[in-house]
């Protein structure tokens, strides 16, 4: 649970970071009496669409309500899971376990307002027990580089047109995969997150202290160079911006450990061995009466990486 705490942590602290970075930029270029014209550039990096989706991690905040559940802190468990529920509101898997945690810790208020919206989800009954499938699939898309042509204006309104290396993402057409099978039956999965659509949204959202960055660069060699050659030297011009399109090299270190979209499942099955047959893989485990077995997947390329844990009664 520590790390979970420390994982929410994390995001808001690399929110904080985000805005320092980018005030600090700005401060120095004002310092050097330089303004960039942005807005050529940054329209190539749009937001990524639904907002919400694109910054909150519905897989962290699902998965880390399992954890308090599973450690019976209800109250935990509720915050994360109706947080993940506004990520991701049509994931069956989350809309049961809401409701499931509303029953449980008596929110009768909270209870009505989701049953109106979503209607009921019963637990398993004597004889019976629930399965909970978390499937990762994929790896993060890695970034390209492309070289963009950026005005900058001094304090003294002359414009000079630079080029400046930056990092993007190339639109990702995921292969379909196989559908999950349990017990010869296809197992429905929704989507808990789009990690793809998080990295864009980052980068995005870096792209203005980025930018920056590499305008101050761009400036400093250039401003080296005029010193050494003097300002009306042609060929120092040419040769500059041939140099320096050869040495600007953008950051291009990505997610490309994680994967590039999460999803989950949740079924009520009769207590008993039950297999999950994956891209061909069978994998059997147990259920146990009336609890809860939680099965985690990982699938790339063809391959699948499975395991299960046993969270108890829920």
């Amino acid at each position: 649970m520590v790390e979970v705490r420390r994982a929410n942590r994390v995001q808001e602290r690399a929110r904080q970071a985000r805005e320092k970075d980018l005030q600090s930029a700005e401060q120095q270029l004002k310092q050097q009496g330089l303004s960039p014209n942005l807005g050529s550039v940054l329209s190539r990096y749009p937001d990524a669409g639904n907002k919400l989706k694109a910054v909150q991690n519905g897989y962290l905040l699902y998965l880390s309500g399992l954890l308090y559940e599973a450690s019976n802190d209800l109250n935990g468990a509720y915050i994360d899971y109706t947080r993940a529920l506004a990520v991701a509101p049509d994931n069956e898997a989350v809309i049961e376990a809401a409701i499931r945690v509303a029953k449980r810790s008596s929110r009768n208020q909270d209870l009505d307002k989701l049953k109106k919206q979503y209607g009921d989800r019963a637990g398993p009954k004597q004889g019976q027990g629930r399965v909970i499938v978390l499937e990762e699939q994929g790896v993060v898309s890695a970034m390209q580089a492309w070289n963009l042509t950026l005005p900058i204006y001094d304090s003294r309104g002359n414009t000079a047109l630079y080029t400046v290396a930056l990092p993007y993402y190339v639109p990702n057409v995921s292969p379909k995969l196989s559908p999950l099978v349990l017990d010869n039956k296809s197992m429905k999965s929704d989507e808990l997150v789009d990690v793809n659509l998080m990295a864009q949204q980052q980068l995005s959202e870096n792209m203005p202290s980025i930018l920056l960055r590499q305008a101050l660069r761009v400036y400093a060699k250039d401003q080296i160079r005029k010193s050494s050659t003097g300002d009306e030297d042609n060929v120092g011009n040419l040769l500059f911006n041939v140099w320096n399109t050869l040495t600007e090299q953008p950051d291009t270190r990505s997610w490309q450990t994680l994967p590039e979209r999460v999803n989950a499942a949740s079924s009520i099955v009769k207590a008993g061995e039950h297999t999950l047959t994956v891209d061909g893989q069978d994998y059997t485990f147990e259920v146990r009466d009336r609890q809860t077995a939680l099965v985690w997947i990982s699938r790339q390329g063809g391959n699948a990486t499975i395991w299960h844990k046993q969270l108890g009664r829920l």
